[in-house]
This record gives structure tokens, C-alpha cells and sequence, in this order.
């Protein structure tokens, strides 16, 4: 948590991101590892969205339940039983009210911007509920996942907030734990480098000397930035280094001209 948010990875994928998952380091647009997965019930079938354009159907595309993606990794580490488990969460997610309020929304935003929420990136002028929406789907999902111990043995997640942007690197302020630097064109990728952004980190184990590393986009939970009363001069308070979507529209408006009162004495 940043203050009292909780933030965790976007709560859906495409299905290029389970592929990669499960085969690291091989094409994710491969059919057979996604086939493999789907024959041993080691993921679901995901949710059609159907993509428009200028007010037309264009076709349609795929979106899962991020749990897919622990799914996988637990195909891929020998954890079959735990594989199709979480599978099943994720197909019992993809088939509940939250998600198919959110397939309803997608469905109704040009296929583009369809697209680019599937990647983590809100359209400026997305409809209030999509953003609601988002935020119910990654409550569920992080509910199911808690039901799943073995997920945190899985990978190593460090969540939190963009605090700083340099040329070279992102500063990161962590969930818990000191503040990560994060590699900026690693954040550029994850369409998470400004300040303000959520940014996630997951460190995929492979062995006992190498690992995935990911920069994923993520997502504020609860939408609660924070109660009690907040002080820029307060080095305690972590919103102190902490920019809420609330700080940058105010930050972004028209500047007030600078007001000083200067006592005058008229004698008589």
C-alpha cells in the first residue's frame, strides 16, 4: 500500500501475455503453448469484446483474467493441480458480473481504445464507469488469488507509484519497502512513465540465477488516495512523494497570479 491505497497488476491480459508466462523467451503469438494450456485446463477461454470502428463492427478480440498468467506460471514450474485451479478462478471471474460489466464497456469504445485498455492505457475521454469497472475486476481478482498461497512463492511483485522521472530511469514508490529504480524504456514499455503513473514490477524466477523481469501496468484497487490531513512538510507521510491523479489535474490548471499584501502607513 502507498498511504492507504492498495495497488496490484492490471487485472486483464491478452493472450499474448499468458503465452509468455508459460514459454518465456519464445514467440508469444505462437498457437501451440496457448493450446497446450488450453487442453490440460491450465487456462481459460477468455471473454469476446467486440471491437467497432467509425460505428461499425470490425471484429472481435480476446481479453483473460490476469489470472491467467499465474495460471501458466504454474504449468510452467510442474504445479499442474495449482494450474488448473487457478485456471478455473480465473474462468469463474471471466464469467461473473464484474467482468461482464467491463466486456459491456469495452464493447462500447472505438476497437482501438479497446485495445489499448487491454494494455493497461484509459482513453482520455473513457466513460467514469470503465475506470469502475477496472477496479471491481482487479478486487475480485486479487481476492482469488489471496485463496491461492502458492502464488507468492511464484514471483516477486514490487507495486507503487511514479514518484520521479529521470532520463536514464523511473523512481518508484514501493507498495512496502524502500523506493526502486526502475529503468525508464522498461516503464516506457509498460506506457506507465510519467509521474503520478502505477507501475508494477514482476520478477518471474527461472532458476537459481536467472529471472524474468517485467514492467506490467497497475492499477489503484481501492481508488482511496488517502484520509487525514496531509502536509507537503511531513518527510513521514509517504504522500509527500506521492502525486494522486487529484494533484496532477489541479497541477495541470491555470496558474493564479501572485497575490502580496503590503502593509502601507498614511500619516495624517
Amino acid at each position: 500500500m502507498v498511504g492507504d491505497m492498495t495497488i496490484a497488476t492490471w487485472p486483464v491480459v491478452g493472450r499474448r501475455s499468458v503465452v509468455h508466462a508459460y514459454k518465456p523467451g519464445e514467440s508469444s503469438a505462437a498457437e501451440g503453448p496457448f493450446r497446450t494450456l488450453r487442453v490440460h485446463a491450465w487456462a481459460s477461454s477468455g471473454v469476446r469484446v467486440t471491437r467497432r470502428a467509425g460505428g461499425r463492427l470490425v471484429g472481435q478480440m480476446t481479453i483473460f483474467s490476469s489470472l491467467n498468467v499465474e495460471s501458466a506460471r504454474l504449468a510452467r514450474n510442474g504445479n499442474p493441480d495449482a494450474a488448473e485451479r487457478v485456471a478455473h478462478a480465473a474462468a469463474q471471474l471471466e464469467a461473473g458480473p464484474e467482468f461482464v460489466w467491463l466486456q459491456r464497456i469495452l464493447s462500447d469504445l472505438p476497437g482501438h481504445d479497446a485495445k489499448r485498455v487491454v494494455d493497461g492505457v484509459l482513453p482520455d475521454d473513457a466513460p467514469a464507469a470503465l475506470a469502475e469497472a477496472l477496479k471491481a475486476v482487479a478486487r475480485r481478482t486479487e481476492q482469488l488469488r489471496a485463496g491461492e498461497l502458492i502464488l507468492a512463492t511464484l514471483a516477486e511483485v514490487i507495486a507503487g507509484r511514479i514518484a520521479e522521472v529521470h532520463e536514464g530511469y523511473v523512481l518508484l514508490v514501493r507498495v512496502s519497502g524502500p523506493a526502486a529504480m526502475v529503468p525508464r524504456w522498461m516503464a516506457v514499455a509498460a506506457g506507465r512513465d510519467k509521474v503520478g503513473e502505477l507501475l508494477a514490477l514482476v520478477m518471474d524466477k527461472l532458476d537459481d540465477a536467472s529471472a524474468v523481469v517485467e514492467a506490467v501496468p497497475a492499477i489503484d484497487v481501492d481508488g482511496d488516495v488517502g484520509a487525514g490531513v496531509f502536509s507537503p512538510f511531513g518527510r513521514g507521510d509517504m504522500r509527500v512523494r506521492n502525486l494522486t491523479q487529484e494533484d496532477q489535474r489541479l497541477l495541470a490548471g491555470e496558474p493564479q497570479p501572485l497575490r502580496i499584501l503590503v502593509p502601507v502607513l498614511i500619516e495624517a
